[in-house]
């Protein structure tokens, strides 16, 4: 046999050899192979949110020469002190109402607007804000944070202080206020 048959023959030895060694790892390797799965989940919660339905209204007031104060409660009472008076006709009081919607028994934080006043043709009123949830008469404070029910809702109720200056120039005073929700 010459030398380059043998190198051949030696050559397909090789080769033959290699092809099987290959075959056979990709046969074991498949063999060895093992898959597992994983489910993927979300939940979508249903956003938060606030609407008004009802506005916060003092009714109508008689300004006097010293300052005084009109307040209307969570459920709407009103009162005067100092050098106002109540007057009898007008607008019938009521404490703002904001309904908040979102998923069942949620958690969720209240922020109020700051520094609000009521303007008109004279000096603006000054407004302090108070808040409860159930419209039950509060008169101090801020409610910071609620839970809505199993049904997703509950209401914000908010009355207010304001602080009329003596001999208070006559006419309709008007300001906004609100409340912003977020969940916890």
């Amino acid at each position: 046999m010459n030398q380059t048959s043998a190198v051949k023959q030696h050559s397909l030895k090789i080769a033959l050899a290699t092809a099987i060694a290959l075959g056979a790892g990709t046969l074991c390797g498949g063999a060895s192979a093992a898959v597992a799965n994983a489910t993927a989940t979300a939940t979508v919660v249903t956003p938060i949110a606030i609407t008004k339905s009802v506005d916060l209204v003092f009714g109508s007031f008689y300004p006097s020469a010293s300052a005084g104060t009109v307040d209307v409660n969570t459920n709407g009472t009103r009162s005067v002190t100092g050098g106002v008076t109540a007057a009898a006709s007008g607008a019938t009081p009521a404490a703002a109402k904001f309904d908040v919607t979102g998923a069942a028994s949620a958690t969720y934080t209240i922020a109020y607007a700051i520094g609000v006043t009521l303007t008109g043709p004279g000096t603006p009123i000054a407004l302090t804000q108070v808040s409860d949830l159930t419209g039950a008469g509060g008169a101090t404070g801020q409610v910071a944070t609620g839970t809505l029910s199993a049904g997703g809702a509950q209401s914000i109720y908010i009355g207010g202080s304001l602080a009329v200056g003596a001999n208070q120039v006559a006419g309709a005073y008007t300001g906004n206020i609100s409340a912003t929700v977020v969940y916890n």
